[in-house]
């Protein structure tokens, strides 16, 4: 139990260490987990603009946690481009109208991201954006090495 603390604070000062200072802006941060390649996760963390709407590119920082499997405590910076497009989980357009009821529940933005980090790879990011603004949740695929997981990032 103490060896696993050790070893999740060790992770946290290497990331925090590895943060670059025109990172301190950054507003949304999370954390990816590969489907395919057992212990293989980092952090991630960016900035992504406030118009919901427009297409963005932002300077993003993926990092590998001490425990991964692939460039374990390695960092690399990144340009994310993406946007954000309505989506309505009851299969509607945004020209149809959804239950007044429902809407607020049912109302999502569909998030989608591109970044290239050379040799190859190639990561496309699909996921959505929770109604009150403050998570996307979502997947990714991996072009090289052939790769799939899971990503959530929150607004702080």
């Amino acid at each position: 139990m103490v060896l696993l603390l050790v070893l999740i604070s060790a992770n946290e000062i290497v990331y925090r260490n590895s943060i670059p200072d025109h990172f301190a802006n950054a507003n949304w941060s999370g954390k990816w987990h590969s489907s395919e390649y057992y212990l293989v996760s980092g952090k991630v963390l960016t900035t992504i603009p406030a118009d919901n709407y427009a297409d963005f590119k932002s300077e993003t920082l993926i990092y590998y946690n001490l425990w991964s499997l692939y460039k374990p405590g390695q960092k690399q910076i990144l340009k994310l481009s993406g946007n954000f497009s309505e989506a309505d989980i009851n299969g509607n357009n945004s020209d149809q109208k959804s239950p007044l009821n429902t809407r607020n529940e049912a109302h999502l933005s569909s998030f989608k991201a591109k970044m290239s980090i050379g040799k190859g790879q190639y990561l496309e990011y699909d996921g959505m954006k929770e109604y009150d603004g403050v998570k996307i949740c979502g997947k990714y695929d991996s072009s090289f090495p052939l790769d799939e997981g899971t990503f959530e990032l929150s607004l702080h």
